[in-house]
């Protein structure tokens, strides 16, 4: 089941979802920083899990996982905030971002859960390079703030 929660400023399309290549170990780049953590929230990066700290850098390429009644915020470098509900399982599939330029792009994928996006600066200058993937659909971005969730089949 899939119920997106969305502003009414907020424009989104939907289409088939594609599949997005996994990032491979040498795409791995650093998107953002954890800035909160409540309860037990895992990374898997490279297959290896380990537990989330806020301060911890996240990459693309990371899943993120968190366990019944934890949460995670996460800050990406282009001032995206990505924040995660209890029993989420989320993947940061592709991140790029010039700083200079503020050009860039988002793809992240929900296999359940929530997720809370609010865009940063890649959406102020190309909502059309934010792509948020669930098991039914692809979202793309026209907006600045908005929920998916996730229920589990």
């Amino acid at each position: 089941m899939y119920r997106a929660c969305v502003p009414a400023a907020l424009f989104m399309y939907f289409c088939c979802t594609g599949n997005l290549a996994h990032a491979q170990v040498q795409d791995y780049v650093q998107a953002g920083i954890v800035k909160v953590v409540s309860g037990n929230v895992q990374v898997l990066r490279r297959e290896q899990p380990s537990a989330v700290h806020v301060g911890d850098r996240v990459f693309s390429g990371d899943r993120v996982v968190t366990a019944e009644g934890a949460a995670v915020g996460i800050t990406l470098r282009d001032d995206t905030l990505l924040s995660l509900g209890p029993k989420s399982n989320f993947l940061l599939e592709q991140y790029t971002f010039d700083a200079s330029s503020g050009e860039g792009n988002v793809a992240v994928r929900v296999v359940k859960g929530t997720l809370r996006y609010v865009t940063g600066l890649i959406g102020k200058h190309a909502p059309e390079s934010q792509r948020v993937l669930t098991p039914t659909a692809t979202i793309g971005i026209r907006g600045t703030d908005f929920i998916v969730d996730v229920a589990d089949e």
